[in-house]
């Protein structure tokens, strides 16, 4: 009887062991594997894809717009006076279109803009300057349009001063989804008239590039919502790790304590 305890004692060291190769099985099968989410994933091969939205979008100056006009000529001494617009906020300044749809510029008066492109006010803009200016040139951008991003890139304000953006692009300023985005279904908001819209787009797909949402329009907002089932699975798969690497850290201190009493 007594000579059977060498090996019974031998068979406990080797427990721990057991222990770890019994569960070692259920926590790999807790580890649900997601494939990666990226841009673009179902482009298996060289492709060419046909069917782009025109991007040719020229909007109309509406009343409470925020225009950034720059004006330079060979009379360097003008221009300074002509380029003296309005401060609107801290950080924003530009020639804001009255409800009437006028701005109001040095010497120029009172100019109607509403309704006018911005390639239209610059063509404008550059005849009734040239009394005043000797070949002047002009550049108008939009000051107050703007995209707002939500969601798994941080909140931020995409200044947005030509009359549209593709979606790629307000990404990229945003800084790039986290890998909890869910990239299959990016929403955009687009507010017309009385009514939002609300349009889910797939970044997974190619055939983004043919969707008329791709290029976003003035004050859209993009929400990158997070992929729930994916970070749940994780956060269920990191309490797994925990309980069972404490329960087989546990037994094999219990093990250990009874192989040193028994030695």
């Amino acid at each position: 009887m007594i000579k059977n305890i060498p090996h019974v004692i031998a068979g406990k060291r080797f427990l721990p062991v057991a222990f770890v190769i019994i569960f070692a099985p259920f926590l790999l099968a807790s580890c649900k594997v997601y494939k990666p989410a990226y841009f673009f994933k179902d482009i298996r091969t060289d492709t060419t894809i046909s069917g782009f939205v025109n991007p040719d979008l020229e909007l109309k100056i509406q009343k409470n717009d925020v225009l950034a006009i720059s004006i330079s000529s060979l009379s360097n001494e003008e221009d300074i006076l002509f380029n003296k617009p309005v401060s609107i906020a801290d950080t924003k300044s530009g020639f804001v279109v009255s409800l009437d749809g006028n701005i109001y510029l040095h010497k120029l008066g009172k100019i109607p803009v509403k309704g006018l492109t911005r390639k239209e006010l610059k063509a404008k803009l550059e005849t009734e300057l040239l009394p005043f200016l000797k070949d002047p040139i002009v550049t108008v951008n939009f000051a107050s349009h703007r995209i707002i991003v939500l969601g798994e890139t941080g909140s931020q304000v995409i200044d947005m001063p030509e009359e549209k953006m593709p979606l790629l692009e307000v990404l990229a300023k945003s800084g790039g989804a986290t890998p909890n985005a869910q990239l299959s279904k990016i929403m955009v908001i687009r507010e017309t008239a009385n009514t939002k819209q609300v349009k889910h787009l797939n970044l997974e797909d190619p055939s983004i590039f043919t969707s008329p949402w791709y290029y976003l329009h003035p004050n859209d907002i993009v929400v990158i919502k997070p992929d729930e089932e994916k970070i749940n699975t994780e956060q269920r798969r990191t309490r797994n790790q925990l309980l069972y690497t404490t329960v087989i850290s546990a037994i094999t201190f219990v093990f250990l304590i009874v192989d040193r009493i028994f030695r």
